[in-house]
């Protein structure tokens, strides 16, 4: 059966010894292991292309988003080969 563990522990009377819920000791943080990520750079920004322009096909005027690097709409835009991405297997498990 599962007991809950109590919320204070009581050490002895007249000692300088604070005790946290759970039952660990405050003054004793050498004991304790850290856990955490460690720092790392920021990814880079996104790479934008020049505002206010406007696809290249004619007498269309749909505005082109500052991310995209076409040239053309979505609508306009020709079929584009898939270029698949991701994790790789290594050579090892694909053999």
């Amino acid at each position: 059966m599962n007991r809950v563990p109590p919320l204070f522990e009581e050490g002895t009377e007249g000692s300088d010894t604070r005790i946290r819920p759970g039952g660990k000791d405050v003054n004793r943080m050498s004991d304790d292991r850290f856990r955490g990520a460690s720092v790392r750079n920021l990814p880079r920004p996104n790479k934008t292309y020049s505002a206010g322009r406007v696809c290249a096909e004619s007498r269309c005027e749909t505005k082109l988003s500052i991310y995209s690097k076409w040239q053309y709409c979505w609508q306009h835009e020709p079929v584009h080969s898939y270029v698949p991405r991701g994790k790789r297997k290594s050579r090892s498990r694909a053999a």
